[in-house]
């Protein structure tokens, strides 16, 4: 997990190309206009889903981890709270292959406040929770940018 401003997010270039590509789109735009629903940055390499939700208590939500990408998350209006763990996610329900998602429990090893200007970037298969209910805050509009894995450099020479 990264956890930063997006002030800093060039520091971030280079880590991966399709996480370049989501770094490039931020810095080029006012993100806080992007339209409700899902927009494509990079056909299904990069995509930004933009809603807004109600924050829920952490005991009412379930970790989710992705194994074939990773998840950019920032807040565009409001705050909310985030759990990530270094434990094993225990599934819960069948795994959602084609939407990439294993949801389950596990215990919480880093919690975090994000709000306006900051970001979380989730690994693949890291579990974490997002969306949670920070005292004081109501809804919130947030962006999450998925972003598939690069393609090793030994399948591409194959």
């Amino acid at each position: 997990m990264i956890y930063d401003t997006l002030n800093n997010l060039p520091n971030y270039l280079g880590v991966s190309d399709n996480l370049d590509t989501v770094i490039e789109y931020i810095m080029a735009r006012d993100i806080t206009t992007l339209p409700a629903g899902r927009t494509r940055i990079d056909g299904d390499k990069a995509v930004v889903t933009v809603s807004t939700v109600t924050p829920q208590t952490s005991d009412k939500a379930l970790f989710q981890q992705h194994d074939n990408h990773i998840t950019l998350e920032t807040d565009l209006d409001g705050s909310e709270l985030f759990e990530v763990s270094l434990a094993e996610l225990t599934p819960t329900k069948p795994t959602d292959e084609a939407a990439d998602t294993t949801v389950g429990t596990a215990g919480t090893s880093i919690a975090g406040m994000l709000c306006e200007g900051r970001f979380a970037l989730y690994l693949a298969g890291e579990p974490y929770k997002s969306g949670l209910k920070a005292q004081g805050c109501g809804k919130l509009k947030k962006a999450v940018f998925s972003i598939e894995l690069d393609p090793d450099e030994e399948e591409t020479e194959e």
